[in-house]
């Protein structure tokens, strides 16, 4: 009953399976902080989303009632949507996404009670800090215990290798920087085409090709990798891949248990053959045990997690799979000089990922029934492929925006991708920042399909100034209000540190947030553009509009990302308005006012 969102004829259903037929004739919403009533709000439909709600403050506007009733109503089929159903919502900043989320996974714990629990539904979005950012929605909703990660802590969780795995902010610092045969490893390793090269190469290893290390206790070989593969290819050739490993498995745990037996005998006899030694018998023989389990454990912890395989080559291997590309074959080779540096870059953690589990098929998590994937436009089909190898039971619920890609280098995007499992629905309604500034975003990008329906507003504001520090320091003496949020936004990290060192001389308690950040933070913030991404803020001052600085395509829509996070006011600092980036340049100068 309180999804089903419109007044009059309703039913609900009692332990039988009987339907039992209401009316409802009025909804009422309260907002209470403590003893305070902070807003009532009567409607026809339920109102999930705050800014919607605040919207609809003035009960008078009936044409705010409509569109917000409009928005809700396009928000509510994908909340209400099938658990068994996998869904891909598109839209514009402002138009709810986040709040469909949250909702979304609300409504499936209330509706599918009995098949979902908190611990079956999980939520991966950009970064620790935007899941603490977020995770005072989710209680408000009445569900307390659902999980949060991200893609970089999946990779993490998976304990693959001991690698330097580089995270997804230093993936996009670096690619700034990066030669072009690294640029191009990146877009290869983020394709479609490397994505279906790398199914069709796991599919190959049943017949040939799977990689085995030697199993070696210093300088003793206990097994050698031809001896593995022809348990593989022979042996066990009859059955699916992952139950020949596991075939494997224990044929090598029985016979490493039959040579600690035999080493412990040995060791025990030794010991024993020690004529001043004072112990008893048992503890020579916890003796033995311990040296023999120094000895074969590391190995043994091998075998047990199918450690025998070498993933590393697989993947190197997959690179030239059914590509005899030179520029393929010098990425190949770049990367292998990756693996024996023990680094990994954020790039490989997919295809890495997708080996590990779709050979091995070790530690999947099957409780896991439903999946919400947030910003899904930063992630590679082959991370979905990677994502689904680990929660093989799950269903999706995506939200992204095409336009809203910070990442320097091109990738292969599912959004972009006709997926025949996934629903698509488009949300082209904006209510989050004022019209001004959705209409100066949406022109960055041509974006005539986006509605701006916010409230009215300042335009954004252009300085041309020689000096951004003093310039800052005015707009922040003149419009940080108390509790209102206030971000001084750069393209990179080294510009945001430069900027920080100047400025906190004179506001000592101004925030550079970093990657390590894990508690979203209020007051004065300072962040590049890409860490941004999903946050809102009441003000935001982009600080370095300079040509020089943004470029190309790539940087229109790391652009269109950061003023979209302001909501009420938008200020752009240059040091020469005649040279400004060029996706500003194709602004209607009416939609903006230059100082």
């Amino acid at each position: 009953m309180f999804y089903e969102n419109k007044l009059g004829e309703a039913s609900y259903s009692i332990p039988d399976g009987e339907q039992i037929p209401v009316e409802i004739i009025g909804r009422r919403q309260y907002k209470v902080l403590y003893d305070k009533l902070l807003q009532l709000l009567d409607a026809e439909i339920y109102i999930g989303d705050d800014v919607l709600q605040g919207l609809l403050k003035d009960t008078a506007k009936e044409k705010m009632k409509s569109i917000v009733a409009t928005i809700q109503s396009d928000q509510n089929a994908v909340i209400r949507a099938s658990n068994r159903r996998n869904v891909i919502v598109l839209g514009p900043p402002g138009s709810g996404k986040t709040s469909v989320a949250m909702q979304r996974i609300a409504y499936l714990l209330y509706e599918y009670r009995q098949q979902l629990n908190a611990k079956n539904i999980l939520l991966i979005s950009p970064s620790d800090l935007f899941n603490d950012y977020i995770s005072n929605v989710l209680p408000e909703l009445g569900e307390e215990n659902v999980k949060h990660t991200t893609f970089y802590r999946i990779w993490k969780d998976a304990q693959i290798a001991r690698f330097h795995a580089e995270t997804n902010y230093e993936n996009i610092e670096r690619i700034q920087k990066a030669s072009p045969l690294e640029r191009a490893s990146f877009r290869y390793k983020n394709s479609m085409q490397y994505a279906d090269r790398l199914q069709r190469f796991v599919a190959s290893l049943k017949d040939k090709g799977l990689s085995f290390y030697n199993l070696k206790i210093g300088e003793e070989l206990l097994f050698s990798a031809s001896e593995l593969r022809g348990y593989f290819y022979s042996k066990f050739a009859g059955l699916d891949m992952d139950f020949r490993l596991k075939k494997i498995r224990t044929l090598l745990l029985n016979e490493l248990q039959r040579r600690k037996e035999v080493a412990y005998n040995n060791r025990l006899k030794e010991l024993q053959s020690v004529t001043n030694y004072i112990g008893s018998d048992k503890e020579l023989e916890m003796q033995a045990n311990n040296d023999v389990n120094k000895k074969y454990g590391k190995l043994q912890t091998l075998i047990e997690q199918l450690k025998f395989i070498n993933i590393n080559k697989l993947y190197i291997l997959s690179l030239t799979f059914e590509n005899e590309d030179e520029q393929a074959k010098e990425i190949a080779k770049m990367t292998e000089q990756q693996l024996k540096n023990r680094t990994l870059y954020y790039e490989d953690l997919g295809p890495m990922l997708y080996l590990e589990h779709t050979i091995k098929n070790l530690r999947t998590q099957p409780e896991i029934k439903h999946i919400v994937i947030d910003e899904i436009q930063d992630y590679s089909y082959i991370q979905l492929l990677a994502i689904q190898t680990v929660y093989p039971k799950a269903h999706f619920t995506l939200l992204g925006d095409k336009n809203q890609v910070v990442h320097p280098e091109k990738k292969d995007m599912l959004v972009e991708n006709e997926l025949n499992a996934f629903d698509c629905v488009e949300l082209n309604k904006s209510y989050r920042s004022t019209v001004e500034i959705t209409d100066f975003m949406s022109a960055i990008m041509n974006q005539t399909s986006t509605l701006s329906l916010g409230v009215s507003g300042e335009k954004p504001t252009i300085f041309e100034t020689s000096d951004k520090i003093a310039t800052i320091r005015k707009l922040i003496e003149r419009e940080k209000e108390k509790d209102e949020s206030f971000v001084i936004i750069a393209k990179n990290m080294a510009t945001c540190k430069k900027i920080y060192e100047e400025l906190k001389v004179y506001i000592p308690d101004i925030r550079l947030i970093t990657e390590e950040d894990k508690v979203y933070l209020k007051g004065v913030l300072l962040m590049p553009g890409y860490m941004a991404k999903g946050f809102e803020f009441t003000t935001v001052v982009l600080v370095d509009a300079e040509s020089t600085t943004y470029q190309n395509d790539a940087d229109a829509t790391l652009l269109y990302t950061i003023v979209s996070r302001a909501t009420r006011k938008l200020f752009i600092l240059t040091s020469d308005v005649e040279n400004l980036p060029q996706p500003f340049k194709n602004v209607d100068k009416k939609l903006f006012v230059t100082l």
